[in-house]
């Protein structure tokens, strides 16, 4: 195979979906043809960087590393005992589902279109300013859906990718949301995907350090993952009686101690830009962890089960515009993964960056990410 020496000449193996080079050699080729590079869309801009965003007043935004003070613990709430007293903005909305079942919703703005964010696992949902400010400069409601078992949403036991859009498009038709770009990091990338294939209402997606299919084709995929989340990962391979004890008893530990006992069991993953994310948003970070587990593990449960069994969708199969971003030095889920997605979905834009980790990627990157998304859109 023939690599291009000029920006936006790239082979035809992404719009196939296949490739016949080995991962590892793609990531490093890519990598080192420049640190940030776009595979698919338009390519490069002209000035041989990434395309800028939308205009925005930059030092109007908040430091992306300081602690946020929308989230404030609180008891005044009944039957919630982690639940917040929020920052003037923000509300968390109980909506009714089709079957029954109760979605909870952290809503910030009233714009008919959104950003609909779909955090990773496990991960609640707390205010964010940085997000908030970001998405008010881009006229977008922010909506984020707890999906089944986290929080005070209804456990779904079972629940596959696939099942999670339609929750969707019931809680943004409920909100008066006309249309939507959808965001997913981590757990939530193949969460936001999913929604790419299978929500009418969503216009782009974004997959962030994101997990592929467990029978992602030709992808070993525990290369470069850590100890702590290989250990939980073969678990849930195992099956459902093998990874509850082991979420059980570090869900526990993290509700004592949500941001110094998630790092204690995740410090493998987390190389120095990652930890730098945690120590200046620790506030954010353990807010959106105690919610998640306020009523126990279900929620991360059903989504480990979830990310190691079918999803319920064929990535070639989806239309709707997606980008793809991955950091180099992401511990927790090697790159390769989010490369080995991209070429699934033609027409689809593959982020590589080398400065990256876990945790650093869409902290730096929002207004970029979100920009993309709208033009994506076609907004």
């Amino acid at each position: 195979m023939e690599w291009p020496s000029q920006p936006g000449a790239f082979p035809d193996w992404r719009r196939s979906g296949r490739m016949s080079c080995d991962f590892r050699d793609l990531v490093t080729i890519v990598v080192t043809y420049r640190a940030m590079t776009i595979i698919g869309g338009a390519g490069p801009s002209s000035q041989g960087g990434r395309s800028p965003g939308p205009a925005l007043a930059t030092g109007t935004l908040p430091d992306r590393h300081q602690t946020p003070s929308g989230y404030r613990p609180s008891s005044t709430h009944e039957g919630s005992p982690m639940s917040a007293e929020l920052a003037p903005g923000w509300s968390y909305e109980l909506v009714p589902l089709p079957d029954g079942r109760t979605c909870e919703v952290l809503v910030h703005g009233d714009q008919e279109r959104a950003l609909v964010h779909q955090p990773g696992t496990p991960s609640g949902a707390a205010p964010d300013p940085l997000l908030a400010e970001v998405c008010d400069a881009l006229g977008l409601r922010v909506v984020v859906p707890l999906r089944p078992g986290y929080g005070r949403s209804t456990p779904n036991p079972g629940r596959r990718m696939a099942d999670v859009p339609g929750d969707i498009e019931a809680v943004v038709a409920k909100l008066g949301v006309r249309e939507f770009i959808s965001a997913g990091y981590s757990g939530g990338g193949p969460h936001s995907l999913a929604t790419a294939a299978l929500a009418p209402s969503c216009k782009a997606a974004a997959v962030v350090v994101s997990p592929a299919p467990r029978d992602a084709e030709g992808l070993d995929y525990y290369d470069g993952m850590a100890p702590s989340n290989h250990e939980e990962w073969a678990l849930a391979d195992q099956g459902p009686d093998a990874v509850r004890p082991w979420l059980e008893r570090h869900g526990a530990e993290i509700r004592e101690n949500p941001v110094g006992n998630f790092v204690e069991l995740t410090g493998d993953a987390l190389p120095e830009v990652d930890r730098a994310v945690i120590a200046g948003d620790a506030g954010r970070v353990g807010a959106g962890l105690a919610k998640a587990l306020e009523n126990g593990i279900e929620g991360w449960f059903e989504d480990d089960i979830a990310l190691t069994t079918p999803w319920g969708f064929d990535l070639p199969s989806v239309t709707t515009p997606v980008a793809f971003w991955a950091g180099r030095q992401d511990k927790f889920i090697s790159c390769r993964h989010t490369a080995w997605m991209a070429l699934q979905i033609p027409g689809s834009d593959l982020h590589l960056l080398a400065e990256h980790g876990h945790l650093s990627l869409m902290r730096a990157l929002l207004p970029e990410l979100l920009g993309d998304l709208i033009r994506k859109a076609g907004w």
